[in-house]
Parts: C-alpha cells; sequence; structure tokens
C-alpha cells in the first residue's frame, strides 16, 4: 500500500496513486551514483533506456507485471530515450513489450488481424466496441470542432463520453468467456511521440490500416509539460495502463473490493461500464490473471510513481505548469 505523501509547503492533495498495487519503490531513493549497463556498458540510474534492463542490483528487486497481450511502441526518433516512460513498460514487462524507433518498425500489414492501434481517429473504437458491447462515442458536434476540421488531425479537447443505450442491461453485454488466448486483441501499438509527430508516424501505410482504438478520458499525471497538450494528454505509461485497465474490466470484470482507481479521475463514462461488470463475490485480494481486475498491472506505474512523488517532494503541485492545463 501506498502512503498518502503531503504536497509542498504543507497543503494536502489528493494523491493519485493511493490504494493502487504498487510495490513499494522506496528502495529507488536509496540508490546513490550510476551503474554500468551489462549490455552496452553505458553509465545509468535504474535501468538502460536503450537496452531496456535493470542495472546493478535493481533487477532481483523489481516487480515483474504479465500482460495479457503484446505491446508494441514506436517511438519517435527525437524523442529523448531518457525521458521516455514508454521505456517503463519494457523494463517492467519485458516478455510482452517491444519498442521500435521509427521508421524502422514493423509492417503492420502482415498482421493485421487482431492488431490494433492506440489513436484517436474519425473511425476509432473504444475498447468495449471489441468486445461487441452496445457503447458508441458520442459525435454529433465533431468533437467540437468546427465545420470541415477533422478529429483525426486536430484534436482540441476530450473525447465526449463514451455511451451506451443501456449500460446496465444483461444485453448489451457480451457473456462470452475469455481466456487471455482468446482475446479480442493480440497485440496493441502505441505511438510515444508529440501529437504532431504522431500523426506522421499514422500516415505511414504500415500502420495506417490498422483499427484504432480511443481511451476513455483519464487526467494524466506527468509533471513534463508539453505546449499546447491538455490534461487528458497521457503519458506513453499511462496510456498503457489505461488500455490494459480497459480490456481487463471489459474480459474479466473489476473486484469491488479493489480501489486503485478513486483517486485516477477517469471520465465517468468508464465507471458506468464498469458498474455492471463489477463482482464482489472474487476475493479482496485475488490478482490471478484472469480474474477480475485488482491491480494486476499497476506496477507498470512503478517507476511514474516513484518519480511522482520526488517531483512532489521539491515542487509545489499547483505550480507546475503541467498540472494546469484545461482539462
Amino acid at each position: 500500500m501506498m502512503t498518502h505523501p503531503v504536497a509542498a509547503r504543507g497543503q494536502p492533495r489528493k494523491y493519485p496513486f493511493v490504494n493502487m498495487r504498487i510495490a513499494d519503490h522506496s528502495v529507488l531513493d536509496t540508490i546513490e551514483g550510476r551503474q554500468s549497463c551489462q549490455h552496452c556498458n553505458r553509465s545509468r540510474k535504474f535501468f538502460c533506456y536503450n537496452c531496456y534492463i535493470p542495472v546493478g542490483e535493481l533487477g532481483s528487486l523489481l516487480p515483474s507485471v504479465e500482460l495479457p497481450l503484446q505491446i508494441d511502441i514506436i517511438k519517435h526518433k527525437k524523442e529523448i530515450d531518457g525521458k521516455s516512460t514508454a521505456v517503463h513498460a519494457a523494463v517492467l514487462a519485458p516478455h510482452q513489450v517491444r519498442i521500435h524507433t521509427y521508421p524502422d518498425i514493423p509492417d503492420y500489414r502482415l498482421e493485421e488481424a487482431g492488431v490494433v492501434l492506440i489513436f484517436p481517429s474519425a473511425t476509432s473504437l473504444t475498447v468495449p466496441q471489441l468486445f461487441a458491447r452496445d457503447v458508441h462515442l458520442n459525435i454529433d458536434d465533431n468533437y467540437g470542432l468546427p465545420k470541415g476540421h477533422h478529429m483525426g488531425t486536430m484534436l482540441r479537447r476530450r473525447m465526449d463520453e463514451v455511451v451506451g443505450t443501456a449500460p446496465d442491461s444483461p444485453d448489451s453485454i457480451s457473456c462470452k468467456r475469455y481466456t487471455c488466448d482468446t482475446l479480442p486483441i493480440k497485440r496493441a501499438v502505441f505511438i510515444d511521440s508529440t501529437w504532431n509527430q504522431s500523426r506522421s508516424i499514422y500516415a505511414d501505410e504500415r500502420v495506417r490500416g490498422l483499427r484504432t482504438v480511443v481511451l476513455q478520458n483519464r487526467l494524466s499525471q506527468f509533471w513534463r509539460h508539453q505546449r499546447g497538450s491538455p490534461r487528458w494528454y497521457l503519458a506513453t505509461i499511462e496510456a498503457i495502463h489505461q488500455f490494459l485497465l480497459e480490456v481487463h474490466v471489459n474480459a474479466w470484470g473489476l473486484n469491488g473490493a479493489y480501489r486503485g482507481l478513486d483517486n485516477l479521475e477517469i471520465t465517468d463514462g468508464f465507471h458506468q461500464l464498469a458498474k455492471p461488470l463489477t463482482t464482489s463475490e472474487a476475493p479482496a485480494e485475488c490478482v490471478t490473471p484472469e480474474s477480475p481486475y485488482n491491480g494486476q498491472y499497476d506496477n507498470l506505474l512503478y517507476f511514474f510513481a516513484n518519480m511522482y512523488d520526488l517531483i512532489h517532494k521539491y515542487y509545489d503541485h499547483n505550480e507546475l505548469i503541467s498540472y494546469r492545463r484545461p482539462i
């Protein structure tokens, strides 16, 4: 269980990761100096962001996260390796995560079945739609854009919430029983770049044909400010966690005893759709791969939460530009 820190200058604040199943990361605060990566011999603090492995003795201390599907991350060549949160996923879930630096990427035209791209476009599906749930995006006002503007190339505000015709009706919920092998998604592709850079990657014919998926709105806790971006532009590791959370809840439900979502500031649409999938029958401590969501992927935020705590140790939350962006 994570402690509830206090903001600088003694002002209490709502801690986003409270009650999440994130391993104690205080060991990171005790590491002094840097060590050499055993693969490339570069000097690194916690992990090598070129080889995606921990350095020193940390490898035996880190949590290991098992994912239900494969994750590919396409990183723009101008993204600074040491500042990218995408590396966190590769270090903590090495068996299911691979990172490619654009333009050296796979040709996804050869494996389109079961592969989705997490990217907002005019034809984007929601995760519940992948599971054949009766939901849709409200696009009556063209996502708030002026006439003639295309949502996939000029996203400027929150996506409207996902709505369903009868979210609590048994008819709106797929009764299919899933296993990791029968999920409707086998691989999810994420783009790790600025918004403008991501559009150029999306134009590449090797990824252009993939089905696109849009996530539920969730306020980012990332401390680095990207000019012109609102709070719901998630850091890559946050987006991966959110996607896996949505997949898991739609496939196996949500453990009613799990309170890790209370402070994550996810849109009401997510909770509306998760409500009929929430169960009180699963044991409060059950975290098996195909049991209702109970924090199975929370440790993906292990490094992210540690850095969040460190930043807030020295800076006032309300004075950081990143947290004063429009919602």
